[in-house]
């Protein structure tokens, strides 16, 4: 079967190239997947005909463990057959008149942004992150002002499991349209976009920290929730618990401004963060004005390859965080061993539902849903110690309750199979709509259970 695939595209193998580089060709963002699959094949392919073969030659054979690498770290949980787009698919164009892009899927965001300059797509905020996170989100520094990646997204070029090569747009396919903008490794193999990337000033950034404690995790959201900020689409707060470099527990906020560059905006910016000066923060980064591709690498760092657990909810409505919720997140954080544990509470903060972007897509518009939600907050355990990853993956569904005592579940738990009704978990309302949508376009099954779903 595997000699097959080599005679239609071209394929590694661990026996042919050293451990080095089928170590980084292989890896996953998430050591659990590697924990639960080990990946015995990978293809390369050089273009779209390539793509369809290997597309066809999974549907003969039944092959419906394939995950796909889109630039950069991947997901593709419990993938024996890895499709790695980076030879072939690593472009990016843009009209330098209607800053309309268009994407190839083998690339990283930071590629895609220094490509794209001076026009940048919404997107995440790790920039080793590969481009199927455009497919499947992509919050970042411009989601109040213009919306989420799959937002953006004007057409999608995708070849599904019968090998059919479909451009898919509002108007041609909507259902597949739809569909693909948050389900896309379910559906089949997207090789371009095309998106909508937007003109940004150099960003107005600070970054501070402070112990971690009720009292300060208050300040910074009470900080957040102020008029001023809530209502400003260009104007993005995430509050975070976080370790210092010597373990110790804090709490930050890194603020990104993307507002027009003059001095009456930098002023008004300035006074607005001016309020935290002088309250015992620690200044990591001094509120300045830099290149936008500065706050788009400053976690990168800390999101490097691991055992990781992920969990993602809502606080539904356009209602700020409780004192019970906060005090909640700070005493259970305060018990972690952050000396063998990598572990960040983050809440990012979606802007008022009258005037972010974000909000003015509709929940059906496409495959990722989202509930008028102020305030989202993500929960990252990680460890580098495959002895330590069960305990870390243990305390990271206990944060996860913890949290849900005040929210709603949404979002992907976890990178691997260990969470019930996960289609129900991520996609709630538009579930019914997406099965059949899978169930149309797929009907062989080969990408139905691919990244941890299962249709």
């Amino acid at each position: 079967m595997d000699a097959e695939l080599a005679t239609i595209v071209k394929v590694v193998t661990p026996a042919q190239i050293p451990y080095d580089e089928w170590d980084e060709r292989s890896s996953r963002w998430n050591l659990f997947s590697e924990t639960e699959t080990n990946v015995r094949i990978i293809a390369v392919p050089s273009s779209q005909v390539d793509v369809v073969g290997i597309v066809r030659w999974a549907a003969k054979h039944q092959q419906t463990d394939i995950g796909v690498r889109a630039g950069g770290h991947g997901f593709f949980s419990s993938a024996a057959v890895v499709v790695d787009m980076r030879q072939g698919f690593d472009y990016a164009t843009v009209n330098q008149d209607t800053g309309v892009a268009t994407i190839g899927m083998g690339q990283t965001l930071a590629a895609l942004d220094e490509r794209t300059h001076p026009w940048h797509m919404p997107v995440g905020v790790v920039s080793h992150t590969g481009c199927g996170l455009l497919l499947t989100g992509g919050v970042g520094y411009l989601c109040k002002s213009h919306g989420t990646s799959a937002d953006n997204i004007i057409e999608v070029t995708i070849v599904t499991s019968d090998g059919r090569v479909h451009v898919c747009s509002k108007d041609k396919e909507p259902d597949l349209f739809f569909a693909v903008r948050g389900a896309a490794p379910n559906l089949g193999i997207v090789t371009e976009v095309k998106a909508q990337c937007y003109k940004v000033p150099d960003a107005m950034c600070t970054l501070r920290a402070w112990p971690s404690s009720l009292e300060n995790v208050q300040r910074l959201i009470d900080w957040a929730d102020q008029e001023a900020v809530l209502n400003d689409p260009n104007m993005t707060a995430y509050v975070a618990l976080m370790a210092s470099p010597d373990k110790q527990a804090l709490c930050s906020i890194h603020v990104v401004c993307v507002g027009v560059e003059s001095n009456e905006n930098d002023q008004k910016y300035k006074d607005l963060i001016g309020q935290l000066d002088n309250t015992g923060d620690i200044v990591l980064l001094p509120t300045s004005r830099v290149p936008f591709s500065t706050p788009q690498t400053m976690f990168d760092a800390g999101m490097s390859k691991q055992f990781w657990y992920v969990s993602q909810a809502y606080f539904p409505g356009n209602k700020t965080l409780t004192p019970a919720s906060l005090k909640d997140c700070v005493d259970a954080y305060s018990k972690v061993p952050l000396a063998d544990t990598n572990a960040m509470v983050i809440w990012e903060q979606r802007g008022s539902d009258t005037t972010s972007a974000y909000h003015q897509f509709p929940s059906d518009s496409c495959a990722q849903p989202r509930h008028g939600q102020r305030w989202e907050c993500y929960v990252f355990y990680g460890t580098a110690d495959k002895d330590n990853a069960e305990t870390c993956r243990t305390q990271g569904r206990a944060m996860k309750e913890t949290i849900l005592k005040h929210a709603q579940p949404g979002g992907r738990s976890h990178l691997t199979k260990d969470e019930p009704s996960r289609i129900e978990f991520y996609y709630g309302d538009n579930s019914e709509r997406l099965r059949e949508v899978v169930a149309k376009y797929d009907p062989l099954r080969i990408f139905a259970t691919c990244n941890g779903m299962k249709f």
